[in-house]
């Protein structure tokens, strides 16, 4: 990875690349109860979309260096009889906590680690102040809902105040200090799944499972892994758990000696291929392990059982390099920026064998779909960030149809999307009946929007429009009810029986 050390003195800002205000901190906490309204929400869209995402990308002379780091602020927007409102608040974390005191960067992030003498770095390993700056993902675990980064400390808060509640600790069977901000929820067998990284002389992945009702864990199973991978996120269908290991690995001493920033550690090594691990949830056997071609991912879509094979939906990269282009200098120069990847299907053979099959030639990113009826399953569309311009960073939106092969595109000249979620029409069979909700950087009028778009035709309904600019963000979901479940990626699909796991 690319040799990038924290710099001093005041942001880098300038820029004239229009969607360089993404990148830009934003300071002030606000609440708004209505805000202006162009067009007309749905009638029955009555909840809450919780998002999370970087907003200070400096404390005091000290600066951030990746998108992946700056500390995280909570945007609400809540809808009700026909109106919108917003409000927004840093986490309180304790990365944004101890920051705030010091006035500088206290906590090591993806691509920023304050440590720098061999002392700090012994010492941190064998005492580790892990950061809890929850600024990747909103999503509700068991009674609580939660803001995710990629380690082991997911960060309480209340949906309706934003107020931070302090970290949720995982207990000591569930060892090691990197995990995913991306779990999921199988609503037929009542679990949440995860995982966590533990690294050392024998490292391991660890999937584990968290009851819905009692909050009881569990572990699921081990991989054990001579070089760990960067893992972003993983794969369930209706029987198994899938966790692709990409090329991007790391030697486990080089974190606790090399003095880097984390994923500065990490060497790209495509000889070595992609392996693919499928583990049965009934059992927690790894049923397979199957090498393919060495290709990058942060995203998995989805993923579903095809007879005794296992299809794996995810946005790939042909290297690792969009991890380079997602600093916070490149992003604020002229340089063009390829953020977007392709939505690939890999089956995985009984035998041991991957064949992969590009499903769209368009760019796509942050891509979701309706999980709450269709996780695990095959599923027809999938609703992501898209590029309409080569290197202009995310600037549309694309809707893509699996079964015809077709899509559509929502673009705005000067706009920038952010993750569309979708929302499901109250009582509805059809998979796009509903509605798209994205956060928009307006770059000319210098603010943000609220984007409701019919998710079926894919035209714009309504957008509500912000106070002020909220800096590029990466995930969030819509509580249909605060004090009830999550009803996008945290949902699963009512009323089917789980079928035999192959394991």
């Amino acid at each position: 990875m690319r040799d990038q050390s924290t710099p001093a003195g005041a942001p880098h800002t300038a820029g004239r690349s229009p969607y360089h205000l993404g990148f830009t901190t934003l300071a002030s906490e606000t609440s708004v109860g209505v805000l202006p309204l162009r067009g007309r929400l749905p009638d029955w869209l009555t909840g809450t979309l919780v998002r999370t995402g970087p907003a200070r990308f400096e404390v005091g002379r000290t600066a951030y260096n990746h998108w992946f780091d700056g500390l995280a602020m909570l945007h609400r927007f809540d809808f009700a009889g026909g109106r919108a409102s917003y409000a927004n608040r840093f986490l309180r974390s304790r990365a944004y906590d101890e920051a705030m005191t010091r006035g500088t960067i206290s906590r090591a992030e993806f691509a920023t680690d304050p440590c720098r003498t061999l002392f700090q770095r012994v010492a941190s390993w064998f005492a580790p102040k892990l950061t809890d700056n929850g600024c990747v993902n909103v999503v509700r675990m068991a009674d609580a809902v939660l803001a995710l980064t990629e380690t082991r400390l997911p960060v309480r808060f209340d949906p309706q105040t934003l107020a931070t509640l302090g970290v949720r600790e995982y207990g000591r069977r569930i060892r090691g200090p990197v995990s995913t901000a991306h779990p999921h929820f199988d609503s037929l067998r009542g679990r949440h799944y995860s995982f966590v990284l533990d690294f050392g002389r024998r490292s391991e992945y660890r999937l584990f499972g968290i009851d819905e009702l009692t909050g009881r864990e569990s572990l699921v199973a081990g991989i054990p892994v001579a070089r760990p991978a960067y893992v972003h996120s993983f794969g369930m269908s209706d029987r198994h758990l899938i966790l692709v290991e990409c090329p991007l690995v790391v030697e486990p001493l080089r974190l606790r000696l090399g003095g880097k920033p984390f994923i500065r550690n990490y060497e790209w090594e495509p000889g070595s291929g992609t392996r693919f691990h499928v583990v049965a949830k009934a059992s927690g056997r790894v049923v397979r392990s199957a090498l393919g071609d060495g290709f990058f991912a942060f995203h998995h879509v989805n993923a579903f059982d095809d007879g005794l094979d296992v299809v794996v939906d995810l946005v790939t990269y042909p290297d690792a390099g969009v991890v380079d282009q997602l600093y916070l200098d490149r992003l604020r120069s002229d340089e063009p920026v390829t953020a977007a990847g392709r939505l690939t299907r890999f089956r995985v053979t009984p035998g041991g064998r991957v064949r992969g099959e590009q499903l769209s030639a368009l760019p796509v990113e942050l891509p979701r779909f309706d999980y709450r009826r269709r996780a695990g399953l095959r599923n027809r569309y999938v609703y992501g960030t898209s590029n309409a311009t080569a290197g202009d960073f995310l600037d549309s939106l694309v809707k893509l149809d699996l079964e015809q092969g077709t899509s559509a595109t929502w673009r705005q000249e000067g706009c920038y999307p952010g993750e569309p979620v979708f929302v499901e029409t109250p009582g509805t069979l059809r998979e796009d009946d509903g509605v798209v909700l994205s956060v928009v950087l307006d770059a000319r009028a210098a603010t943000s929007f609220l984007l409701v778009l019919d998710a079926s035709s894919f035209e714009e309904l309504a957008r509500a429009e912000a106070p002020h600019h909220i800096p590029f963000g990466f995930h969030g979901n819509y509580l249909a009810d605060v004090s009830g479940p999550t009803t996008t990626e945290h949902d699963g699909v009512a009323g089917r029986k789980p079928a035999p796991a192959i394991g």
